[in-house]
């Protein structure tokens, strides 16, 4: 019982606030409730019966700590309506709580109650007046009758599982979810326009035509995807091999590529001069120059260190790795030349290491090869890049993570967190010990992946959170 209360609070934020992408999905059959001008369809199952809450609630009850708190915060809201959740609020719901947005900005949310008198009651529970029809079934219900009317006339006219968008969402989310979202980002973003009037002349363009979303339920966790339409994105696929060079004892890790590609596309959309400028003032480099830096492979990563601050690496495999090196070396001699102090070179293992000290940190950074730029606060670093040490890939925990979000070959970038081995590093930095349900949960979690990919237009971003 106290999962599903749990469950219901999470699976209710995340369908209304982000979304999802992965294999094929079959369209709902609830979609046939959303006209085809609809901006926004939605579903969330509130069947205690069916395998994706019962996935779910095994996954929650192992989080003791977020399961109570949410819990607790919703038998307040509950009790402060004299209402219990499964006397009062489940019978009401039925399995599947659907919500539509219609073309005018209308919200109507449809239900199959199991039983009516129960509905009843805990509409007369509002404080304010609720429109109700029957619809194909289901029980609708509005601010206004007129928006019920204007609903329905919408639905005789067509509904949205035929229309393109909508299914190229669909396709972008997994087959069964706990809730799932699809928007129609384009005619949300001209509908805002007007209340950006005054503040900017120029049209707002967020570049996304279509988001949709979903949250699934695993046996070891929780999946979260989202797809995207993004038209002019470019391929900015790279293969991951700077990756693999990342030492087993890594608690974080990001992988990047493509950065050229991402500016392109906000250029035309963002006038980049201003930040150029700011940047070239700061630094003395362009932001080209910087971009270039970025624009092959990346790695950033964190593993513990010495002392009570984590040793952060940055590992990069630029084009032009003779320019990157100029580039990286401009920056640290301006910020030498800022803090008043000087940048050392001295021979490490064949290396020639460049070493700059500014407030307790050292910074270090070399060419390791005559591919790759690294830049760290580690004293291990390049000999731990360079070696046949144990690898991060090669873990399985990263693996495991990595199978689950579809991990392998050429990707848009993702980040790996080693969740549990990350609570003495933020303890170390802390210098103080969390508090014991805080630390408890988060030990719960085994890890956090987090990837992006996506074929030609449509962009698809696939996180899992493994509670093994």
């Amino acid at each position: 019982m106290t999962a599903r209360l749990a469950l219901v609070a999470i699976a209710t934020t995340t369908v209304l606030v982000t979304g999802c992408g992965a294999a094929p999905a079959q369209i709902p059959e609830s979609a046939s409730l959303a006209p085809a001008d609809a901006v926004v369809y939605a579903r969330i199952t509130v069947d205690s019966e069916s395998s994706q809450w019962q996935k779910a609630e095994a996954v929650v009850e192992r989080v003791p700590s977020v399961r109570d708190s949410l819990v607790q915060s919703i038998e307040q809201e509950l009790a402060h309506q004299s209402l219990d959740w499964k006397r009062d609020v489940a019978p009401a719901l039925g399995d599947e709580v659907v919500l539509v947005v219609t073309a005018q900005h209308k919200p109507v949310v449809l239900l199959k109650p199991d039983s009516e008198a129960k509905l009843d009651a805990l509409l007369a529970k509002s404080d304010e007046e609720t429109a109700r029809a029957d619809v194909n079934g289901y029980v609708a219900l509005a601010e206004k009758d007129a928006d019920l009317a204007e609903y329905r006339a919408a639905l005789e006219r067509g509904t949205i599982e035929g229309d393109d968008a909508f299914v190229a969402g669909m396709d972008a989310l997994p087959d069964e979810s706990l809730g799932l979202v699809w928007v129609d980002m384009a005619a949300l973003t001209d509908a805002f326009q007007p209340l950006l009037g005054q503040a900017t002349r120029e049209k707002l363009d967020l570049g996304i035509e279509w988001l949709s979303a979903a949250l699934t339920a695993d046996d070891d966790g929780i999946l979260l995807s989202i797809g995207a339409r993004t038209p002019g994105a470019g391929d900015t696929h790279y293969e991951p091999k700077l990756f693999r060079r990342v030492p087993a004892d890594a608690v974080v890790a990001v992988s990047f590529g493509g950065t050229q590609g991402a500016l392109d596309r906000l250029e035309g959309r963002v006038d980049l001069d201003e930040l150029s400028s700011s940047i070239e003032d700061a630094t003395g480099v362009s932001l080209d120059s910087l971009v270039g830096a970025l624009s092959g492979e990346g790695v950033l990563y964190l593993r513990r260190g010495s002392a009570d601050l984590p040793d952060v690496t940055l590992a990069l495999a630029p084009p032009d790795p003779e320019k990157t090196w100029r580039t990286v070396d401009h920056v640290a001699r301006a910020i030498a030349k800022e803090a008043n102090v000087t940048v050392s070179t001295s021979v490490e293992n064949g290396l020639a290491v460049s070493t700059l000290s500014v407030n307790g940190v050292t910074i270090r950074y070399t060419q390791l090869d005559a591919d790759t730029i690294v830049v760290t606060t580690g004293e291990e670093a390049f000999a731990l890049l360079a070696g046949d040490g144990p690898k991060l890939v090669d873990s399985d925990a990263y693996r495991r993570a990595a199978e689950e979000v579809g991990l392998e070959g050429r990707t848009k970038g993702f980040v790996y967190v080693d969740v549990d081995h990350v609570v003495p590093l933020i303890e170390s930095i802390a210098g103080e010990s969390l508090p014991g349900d805080v630390r408890a949960g988060i030990q719960a979690v085994d890890s956090v992946v987090l990837q992006t990919s996506g074929d030609g237009d449509t962009t698809r971003v696939t996180g899992f959170v493994r509670v093994p």
